[in-house]
């Protein structure tokens, strides 16, 4: 009887635990939906379109459950935020196998890509978020300002002597013709200028890494 008493007790424990652990898996992947809807969001409309009730009917949970996982609307818009800057990081990340001038060409591409442009859900939040960044907290200013120095360090890494000034000078005018080219493209209502803008900016950034692989041969 002692033994069977045991053995269910410890039976019981096993359940909860294993109760506890899909509760916690459950709450943690519900989190992540709310952030990355968030997120999407964030990027494609702003801090200011974020609607806690609307977000939470799109990751499938009640609008009562959204204090099970965030302060305020706030803690959920900086860690948003915070999750924007780093999934559209993605768009600096090109192959390992190509050679550095190749993927410098490549980040270039798909960064001034009209797709791009036309899906910022989807692209870089340092080129969507910078109006929204610089109004928000301290913690969103600090975030985007890691993902920026991040992308320089990645673009100084492509560069021929990372070690030197003139190609740190290079990869922070790099970066900035990226995020301006594509903040300006979203802006304008002209397609045909917004086009431009993003092939001007690709040709004139292809003509500076020629010129510079040029002059050193």
């Amino acid at each position: 009887m002692r033994i069977t008493s045991v053995i269910l007790n410890v039976k019981c424990q096993c359940q909860t635990k294993i109760k506890m652990g899909s509760s916690r898996s459950e709450k943690a992947a519900s989190h992540e939906r709310i952030v990355s809807a968030a997120a999407a969001q964030i990027r494609r409309d702003g801090t200011d379109a974020v609607r806690v009730s609307e977000l939470m009917r799109e990751a499938g949970l009640t609008h009562g459950a959204f204090y099970r996982h965030f302060g305020s609307r706030d803690d959920l818009i900086a860690e948003a935020i915070d999750a924007a800057l780093t999934d559209g990081s993605r768009r600096a990340n090109p192959s390992p196998d190509m050679d550095p001038a190749s993927a410098l060409l490549a980040i270039i591409d798909g960064y001034l890509a009209q797709a791009h442009r036309d899906h910022p859900e989807l692209g870089c939040a340092v080129a969507a978020l910078p109006a929204d960044v610089s109004r928000g907290s301290t913690g969103a200013r600090e975030a985007y300002g890691r993902q920026v120095r991040s992308y320089i360090d990645r673009l100084v890494g492509l560069m021929p002597d990372a070690e030197s000034e003139a190609d740190r000078d290079e990869a922070m005018l790099t970066l900035a013709a990226l995020v301006g080219a594509v903040s300006m493209a979203r802006a304008v209502y002209d397609t045909e200028l917004s086009d431009e803008i993003l092939a001007w900016t690709e040709r004139a950034l292809h003509r500076r890494i020629e010129e510079r692989d040029g002059s050193e041969d």
